[in-house]
C-alpha cells in the first residue's frame, strides 16, 4: 500500500497547477477555479485539500486522486505519483479501494481531441509525400530541426483545399501527452493576413512544456517552434515553456511553480517592443528570472539566431550568469 502521507501529500497538491499542465483550461473564480470549457465544474480547497464539485453531474464530487482516476484513465498510483510528485509509488501494492472507479475518461470522448488527431496523421503524412517538401526542407533548413525531431513532435503540413491555404501543422501537447492545441504556419499568407493561427478549439491561452522537471532551469520563449528547437538542442539541461504569443499570460499556479521549483527561469521572448514590454512584466511576476533574449545581431528570437550561434553553449553561458560575480 502506498503510505498514507503520500497519498495525504498528492490530496493537498496544487491541483489547478496539474490540470493546467494536463491541458486543461482553469478560470479563477473568487478562491477557486472552474473549467473553462464546463464552468459546472468546480475545484476549490477545503482544510488544505484540493476538492472537484460537478454540478451538473449530480454534484458529483472528489478529491484530485479521483478526478484523474475517472477523467484522465488513471491507475490510483498513477494519479498519486501525478499529484505528489513521488517517483516510487508503482512499487507499493496499489489495491485502489474506494478510488476504483470506471468512469468516462473526458479526454477521450472530446470532439475536438478524435477530430485534432485525426489532423496530426494526415498531416504527418503529408509532409513526407512530395507535396510537403518545401515545408520539411523549411523545418530543417530554416528553424534548425532535425529529421528526428519533426518526427518527434509530429509535426505535419496540410495541402491548400478550396479556399484554405497550404499550412504547416504544429501539435501541441501537455506534459501528459494531452493534445489541446493544433496551431497552423501558414505557407503564403495574402496581403495583410496573419501567418499564425490556431485551430478552432484548440486551447490558444496554455503554455507548451517540453522537459519542464523540479531543479531544472527554464526557458520561456513565445514560439512553439523556437520550444522545439530549444529542446532539441538542450533539451537534456534545461526545460521550454513556450507561451504561444507574447501576450499570453502564465496561470498563478504555473507562476508559483516557476518560483519554487525552479532554480532560475530564463525570459527569451522576442527582440521586438512587444517582447520587451512582456520581458519587464515576466521578471516582476517571476523573482527569480532573467531576461535572455537573443543577441541582436543573430536575429529576434531563437528561430533566427541559430544559425548563428550554438543554441546550447548559449544557454549554458546564460544559465551561470548569476555566479559570474563571485
Amino acid at each position: 500500500m502506498i503510505p498514507q502521507s503520500i497519498i495525504y501529500r498528492a490530496k493537498t497538491a496544487d491541483l489547478p497547477f496539474v490540470l493546467h499542465s494536463l491541458g486543461l483550461n482553469l478560470c479563477r473564480e473568487g478562491r477557486g477555479f472552474f473549467l473553462e470549457d464546463h464552468d459546472s465544474l468546480k475545484i476549490f480547497q477545503k482544510q488544505g485539500i484540493w476538492i472537484y464539485k460537478w454540478w451538473s453531474r449530480s454534484g458529483e464530487a472528489g478529491d484530485g486522486i479521483q478526478f484523474l482516476q475517472r477523467y484522465f484513465g488513471m491507475k490510483f498510483h498513477e494519479a498519486v505519483k501525478t499529484l505528489s510528485g513521488t517517483d516510487n509509488c508503482a512499487n507499493y501494492d496499489c489495491s485502489c479501494g474506494d478510488h476504483t472507479h470506471s468512469a468516462l475518461n473526458m479526454t477521450s470522448t472530446n470532439p475536438w481531441q478524435e477530430k485534432a488527431k485525426k489532423l496530426v496523421d494526415y498531416a504527418r503524412k503529408k509532409l513526407f509525400e512530395p507535396g510537403g517538401a518545401d515545408s520539411l526542407s523549411f523545418l530543417i533548413r530554416s528553424r534548425g530541426l532535425s529529421l528526428k525531431t519533426v518526427k518527434k513532435h509530429n509535426l505535419g503540413w496540410l495541402p491548400a483545399k478550396d479556399h484554405m491555404l497550404s499550412k504547416i501543422v504544429i501539435p501541441c501537447y501537455s506534459s501528459r501527452n494531452y493534445l489541446f492545441r493544433i496551431r497552423f504556419r501558414t505557407d503564403n499568407p495574402k496581403p495583410g493576413e496573419t501567418r499564425y493561427r490556431v485551430m478552432k478549439g484548440s486551447n490558444p491561452h496554455s503554455s507548451f512544456p517540453l522537459g519542464i522537471t523540479p531543479g531544472k532551469p527554464v526557458i520561456i520563449v513565445e514560439s512553439e517552434l523556437d520550444a522545439i528547437l530549444i529542446h532539441q538542442e538542450a533539451g537534456r539541461e534545461t526545460g521550454v515553456l513556450a507561451l504561444g504569443t507574447a501576450s499570453n499570460d502564465l496561470t498563478g499556479p504555473v507562476c508559483r511553480f516557476l518560483t519554487k521549483k525552479i532554480p532560475v527561469n530564463l525570459i527569451c521572448l522576442d527582440n521586438d517592443s512587444a517582447g520587451k514590454q512582456r520581458t519587464e512584466y515576466f521578471l516582476k511576476l517571476i523573482p527569480n528570472s532573467l531576461s535572455c533574449p537573443v543577441p541582436r545581431e543573430y536575429g529576434k528570437d531563437p528561430g533566427e539566431a541559430w544559425r548563428f550561434m550554438s543554441i546550447r553553449k548559449w544557454l549554458r553561458g546564460q544559465i551561470r550568469q548569476p555566479d559570474t560575480d563571485e
